[in-house]
């Protein structure tokens, strides 16, 4: 199953390159921690900017979601946070 969500990943996020004329060498599916993973690949692309949506509501994570939080204090770069829409 795991294979088959992840061959559905790609798919998706292919389309979504094609759509936004992204390279293929530029779009990643990963498997594994969400942070771990973003940070790893911002990391081996020398990226600039990492964009995340956050949606948290909560306690300290008031502002952001715990991912877009460790993201935000891990990354190297810099980080831009977007509040996501509750759909709700």
């Amino acid at each position: 199953i795991e294979g088959q969500l992840i061959d559905e990943a790609r798919q998706s996020i292919e389309r979504l390159g094609t759509t936004l004329n992204i390279d293929k060498k530029n779009q990643f599916v990963e498997v594994g921690p969400t942070k771990t993973k973003i940070l790893k690949i911002a990391d081996e692309v020398n990226a600039d900017l990492i964009v995340c949506g956050s949606h948290g509501r909560h306690g300290l994570s008031l502002l952001l979601g715990s991912t877009a939080n460790a993201i935000l204090h891990g990354a190297k770069c810099d980080v831009l946070t977007v509040r996501l829409p509750d759909n709700s």
